[in-house]
């Protein structure tokens, strides 16, 4: 790992820009940027953002789209010893007034169309002073300045920034409540880049191709940090589209892809076997049906992994060695992991539990949730990060992910696993898409729902749902509802947003087991 001093944003630009400066670092549909151009934007930025009355530790939201100014604006605020905020465009108007009032933002960086959804909430934003226009000029009640005015600021004395003070404020989903404020040290968005880096072993020739979301920390960390701390090249696609993917990644040159959720299983369900230049995709979660077979298909290596945005990722799979197909890889070595019981004592490989996680290197895990240290204490208790997944070790140390610890159900008082019904009805080659739930029931405590999103062109009836599951699971754990659906909702980064199904609930298209078998 790089020296103590270099694991921060800022440090590692410099780094970059002195031993080579006219190598592109960045790249997107509208030009390339040298390893120089972008540490003297983030210089020049860094300054305008301090120019502005904001002190080093400030909070400062970014709604943006993916692009060049989202790099600019996020390099900036690091530079400056300020912490990012980023966030969803589609949150909504809830989940952007929670955001904002919770990290206290003094200032956000927002897209000229974006910029109705703070102004409906000026009354409410008390912290909020300033806003930073990107893509024109529009009246606000804010006092406003444009990006572009920022990045052409003088270099002034900018402040020291160390790998503990906090780079970002990262807003989970809330799936299952009011999102909490991930605080992310400078020194864990570079153990994000290093871990890439080394399992994937990216050079300073490759180039990264970053198609989630930039508010994420996939994204970010495993992306663009990734180029950062490997001297590689990165190159900023607006999104994901499916239809144009390959040829998106073609054009760009891009030889390593970071995904995440169902972006893979979306990519398997096109036909044929495109050309490409990809030499490695890493992510999480690797639907294991389709693993090898994209491998081929592709004719790229790809490696799975576990983590989150509090843990990073302290579980990898090898690109080179032996593997399991279907776990999430080994640990490794700067971390420790294990499984635990409800009274936090670990359990024996085999059995499974929640997965607990801790850093054996300083300011390289999140640092708690801003403005919530009850959250803080109930995650960290015991000195492990308690995740709110379910998992297990083989013998052979291989970790599996056995789902959300919130993600399962109890039907007449045995236990079901949506991730092992999921896995089940994924063996139907005409399911593209499947998502597992619980459903209130005041006889059976919960009844077992499914959504399924068919291939296209592809055939499916909810009786053979069922006796595919029949065949590999216990009688308990077939589902009574099946519903195909067109689409599941998802995050922007893939993750199916199951939440959104279980308020949804029983619907008239949904097929009902036992109605049916009553009407017989």
């Amino acid at each position: 790992m790089d020296d103590p001093s270099l694991r921060t944003l800022p440090a590692l630009l410099a780094r970059n820009a002195a031993e080579d400066p006219d190598r592109v670092f960045l790249a997107h549909g509208g030009g390339e940027s040298t390893r120089r151009e972008v540490w003297e934007c983030a210089q020049r930025t860094a300054s305008g953002f301090l120019s502005l009355g904001i002190n080093q530790g400030d909070r400062v939201a970014i709604m943006l789209d993916n692009g060049p100014d989202f790099i600019s604006a996020w390099f900036g605020l690091a530079t400056a010893g300020l912490v990012e905020v980023p966030l969803n465009p589609e949150m909504g108007s809830e989940r952007l007034l929670h955001a904002m009032r919770n990290s206290r933002a003094v200032a956000a960086v927002v897209d000229v169309d974006y910029i109705a959804q703070f102004t409906q909430l000026r009354d409410e934003l008390p912290d909020l002073t300033t806003i930073v226009i990107v893509g024109g000029d529009i009246g606000s009640p804010f006092k406003t300045v444009s990006l572009a005015e920022l990045g052409t600021s003088r270099i002034g004395k900018l402040p020291e920034v160390t790998r503990a003070d906090p780079a970002a404020i990262m807003y989970t989903s809330g799936s299952t409540g009011p999102a909490k404020g991930v605080i992310l040290p400078h020194g864990q968005h570079y153990m994000n880049g290093w871990q890439a880096r080394r399992q994937a072993e990216i050079k300073s020739d490759d180039r990264i191709f970053v198609v989630l979301p930039l508010h994420h920390n996939q994204a970010q960390g495993y992306g663009v940090m990734a180029a950062v701390v490997a001297g590689a090249e990165v190159f900023i696609a607006p999104g994901f589209r499916r239809a144009t993917f390959w040829q998106e990644v073609n054009d760009a040159h891009a030889t390593v892809f970071v995904f995440v959720g169902a972006l893979l299983a979306l990519l398997g369900a096109q036909e044929g076997n495109p050309k490409n230049t990809i030499r490695v995709a890493y992510g999480a979660m690797v639907p294991k049906e389709l693993y090898l077979e994209l491998e081929q298909r592709f004719d790229m290596r790809i490696i799975d992994g576990y983590g989150s945005t509090e843990g990073t990722i302290p579980v990898w799979g090898d690109l080179r060695g032996e593997r399991a197909i279907g776990s999430s890889g080994k640990v490794i070595p700067e971390f420790e992991v294990t499984i635990r019981d409800q009274m936090d004592d670990e359990l024996p490989a085999g059995e499974i539990g929640e997965i607990c996680i801790r850093s054996c290197v300083p300011f390289s895990m999140f640092q708690g949730y801003f403005g919530n240290p009850e959250k803080t204490v109930s995650a960290c208790r015991n000195l492990w990060y308690h995740s709110g997944d379910r998992g297990r070790f083989d013998e052979n140390g291989n970790l599996w992910f056995e789902g959300r610890v919130d993600d399962a159900m109890r039907r007449f008082g045995e236990f079901v696993s949506a991730k092992e019904v999921e896995e089940a009805i994924l063996t139907l080659d005409a399911v593209e898409l499947v998502a597992c739930y619980g459903i209130p029931d005041p006889v059976a405590g919960q009844e077992v729902m499914v959504a399924i999103v068919r291939r296209e062109g592809r055939t499916l009836a909810a009786d053979q749902i069922r006796d595919r599951a029949a065949a590999m699971l216990p009688k308990f754990a077939v589902p009574r509802y099946v519903e195909f659906v067109d689409e599941l909702p998802m995050t922007p980064t893939g993750k199916i947003q199951k939440h959104k199904l279980r308020t949804r609930g029983v619907t008239d298209l949904t097929s009902d087991a036992r109605r049916e078998q009553e009407g017989k």
